[in-house]
């Protein structure tokens, strides 16, 4: 169903002469004194439209472009109301999300709420993943490389499912 929504989606934004975000690298920042974080050039144009930032896991935000967050929401919103993981996930992602949009520098308020609940202090780490944008703390990110990089040089590291 998921990919079915998402060829609908992607189709559509083709059509109207846009493309799929394609959110590379690693960027290291330090959050200003209000807590904006400045984004790299080339990403700048998928959030363009705005974004919308939520408590990801592994300990960082994810930050969707607003397409994208359309997409993965509908993949969230639609759990049955017996299913109690359902429900918990949603209130999670729902609940802790915040849309926000680049300033004219194109910068990026991260709410306090969200740095204080993750632990953001002033340097950060920019992830590329694909069709998100991850936000770690730079001592988190250093530790989930660290636990994660050799499995994944080794080939022991496998892709998830979707």
């Amino acid at each position: 169903m998921v990919e079915q929504m998402w060829r609908m989606c992607g189709t559509q934004w083709r059509r109207r002469g846009g493309r799929v975000a394609e959110l590379l690298g690693t960027h290291s920042y330090q959050l200003d004194p209000k807590g904006r974080v400045s984004l790299p050039s080339r990403f700048r144009e998928a959030f363009a439209d705005g974004a919308v930032l939520t408590l990801g896991q592994d300990g960082c935000l994810f930050c969707f472009p607003r397409a994208e967050w359309e997409v993965r929401s509908g993949e969230v919103r639609n759990p049955p109301l017996s299913d109690a993981e359902g429900r918990a996930y949603a209130r999670m992602f729902f609940g802790k999300a915040e849309a926000v949009e680049l300033d004219s520098q194109g910068r990026l308020l991260i709410p306090q709420r969200l740095r204080s609940e993750l632990g953001i202090r002033k340097e950060v780490v920019v992830l590329g993943v694909f069709d998100r944008m991850e936000i770690w703390d730079k001592d988190a990110h250093g530790r989930y490389e660290q636990s994660h990089g050799g499995a994944y040089q080794a080939g022991t590291l496998e892709p998830g499912t979707r």
